[in-house]
């Protein structure tokens, strides 16, 4: 019993340590004043106007990752 347990494990792991890579290659963006989504002008030190923009502009990146294209 503990074989299947132990191969779970490492499965885990393995998926865990993929996401945190993945995590840690994405580049911050910097704020710089509009929102990087639809260019509302913001105060300084926000990257995006509201949560709206902000998971419609990860989405897209996304699919863009699926696609191959930069982002």
């Amino acid at each position: 019993m503990s074989d299947h347990v132990d191969n779970t494990d490492k499965i885990i792991f393995a998926k865990v340590a993929r996401g945190l890579a993945a995590v840690r290659r994405r580049t911050a963006l910097m704020a710089h004043g509009c929102c990087h989504y639809c260019d509302e002008p913001l105060t300084p030190g926000l990257p995006f106007c509201n949560v709206d923009c902000r998971d419609d502009y990860e989405k897209e990146q996304a699919a863009k990752a699926r696609a191959g294209r930069p982002g």
